[in-house]
């Protein structure tokens, strides 16, 4: 067994896909206005349940989930039958990540405005968001029949619920049927792309995706869609420039410095690579796959101390990933700390067999060190 060649690293690679990028198409300039023109009427008039609202909305798409959810709830304060101000506080408590005071949010607001589409739009997509597919699918349809000012946003939300389902045609269907509904729009493209790549379609992936750049140039969601198929492509240098420009148009994208780091690193850069998984961990510290990942790269150049912290910090975020421990074991051996490398194999064999390549290599692992 050879330790140094053995070692699922950066899994990563091989399992990304295109994540929805709507938070990226936001339009910051014109949420700045609202949010101006709003505090100046609220300074006026206290009591404007509207303008309140309004704000919050605002401050919730700029990701100011706490301002978003303070105005919001001014408004139901000031008008506790304002439907509306029901959705915009669902959305807030959403973004906290409190799904039931989300849910009793909409469905009150649903109750107060029987007819305004976003908030059973908000509904199906809370569904949507804890994997409840059925229900999300329910409510979707719900919105295309009921709100057809809606319908844009449904069709693209529910051709998600059909991928995820693994129903890829109806998914694509939807998509298509979201791009004549909004023709301006780069979203559908991305995700229609998303499931051609992984249909191995990569040349009518590609394609979707530089319509994705030409309808949004200054998103960086149809950038990041060419990157992943220039990195299925194996090509490297497109895939950086690609990952370039979404990190200069949105460099909040987390995921774009890790996928750009771990192509670094094979291409020899590990300089840059280390920089950029340096950023992801400021961007989003409890993420462990940057961790793990980091650890990879500083395996390979022999800084094994280095890599060892980072294990363990991936191990103490989530203790059960049986991925980080076959790599932890595996670091160990190449350290020749034979006691802690055989702990970790035996712990990933008494975790569910969830994991076949980290199975394999702790039995693979436990075989050698006897």
């Amino acid at each position: 067994m050879n330790c140094g060649s053995i070692g699922r690293v950066f899994g990563l690679l091989g399992s990304v896909t295109i994540a929805a990028t709507a938070m990226a198409h936001a339009d910051d300039a014109s949420n700045d206005r609202v949010i101006a023109e709003k505090t100046e009427i609220i300074a006026a008039d206290p009591t404007n349940a509207a303008a309140y609202e309004l704000r919050g909305e605002a401050y919730y798409l700029k990701h100011d989930k706490d301002r978003a959810f303070d105005d919001c709830n001014a408004a139901i304060r000031i008008d506790p039958n304002f439907g509306r101000a029901y959705n915009c506080r669902g959305r807030a408590y959403s973004a906290k990540g409190d799904r039931d005071h989300a849910m009793a949010d909409y469905n009150e607001a649903i109750r107060l405005d029987p007819g305004y589409g976003p908030s059973y739009n908000s509904r199906a997509e809370e569904y949507f968001n804890s994997r409840d597919f059925d229900r999300a699918m329910v409510g979707f349809t719900e919105v295309i029949e009921r709100s057809p000012k809606q319908a844009y946003r449904a069709f693209v939300m529910r051709g998600q619920v059909y991928a995820a389902k693994g129903d890829t045609d109806r998914a694509v269907d939807d998509y298509s049927e979201a791009m004549q509904r909004n023709p301006a729009a780069a979203w559908p493209y991305e995700l229609r792309s998303t499931i051609r790549l992984n249909k191995g379609e990569i040349d009518a992936a590609l394609d979707d995706c530089n319509s994705a750049v030409r309808l949004e140039p200054g998103s960086a969601g149809g950038h990041y869609c060419r990157a992943m198929v220039f990195l299925k492509k194996d090509d490297a240098d497109n895939t950086i420039r690609e990952l370039d420009d979404v990190t200069r148009i949105m460099p909040s994208f987390e995921r774009a410095y890790l996928v750009r780091a771990v192509v670094l690193h094979r291409k020899g850069d590990d300089k840059r690579a280390l920089a950029d998984f340096d950023q992801a961990i400021r961007l989003q510290p409890g993420n462990l796959e940057v961790y793990k990942d980091r650890a990879g790269v500083f395996r390979d150049m022999g800084q094994h101390d280095r890599a060892l912290a980072d294990y363990n910090e991936a191990l103490r975020l989530d203790p059960k990933n049986q991925d980080v421990l076959a790599n932890r074991g595996l670091l160990y051996m190449m350290m020749s700390d034979a006691k802690h490398a055989r702990a970790d194999f035996n712990s990933v064999l008494a975790l569910p067999p969830s994991d076949k390549w980290a199975m394999d290599t702790a039995r693979e692992g436990l075989g050698f060190l006897k």
